[in-house]
């Protein structure tokens, strides 16, 4: 299991942390999701032999936000 922390520019709320985890969790091995408004961050982690940083990243910019 792997753990990153992501950056991420356009969280202004509780709402915008809901839509960006409900991204994350429809990739594979997604263990645990938790994004935080006001740090602008989101915590994953995941099994890394079923998906990437990269693939997350993607989906945060699929949601309409930044990774930084």
């Amino acid at each position: 299991m792997a753990t990153e922390i992501i950056s991420v520019s356009g969280l202004h709320c509780h709402g915008c942390e809901l839509n960006v985890e409900d991204s994350i969790k429809e990739l594979p091995g997604i263990k645990k999701v938790k994004g935080n408004f006001n740090e602008g961050t989101v915590k994953v982690e995941f099994d890394e032999s079923k998906t990437t940083t990269a693939a997350i990243r993607e989906k945060i910019r699929e949601a309409g936000y930044k990774d930084k």
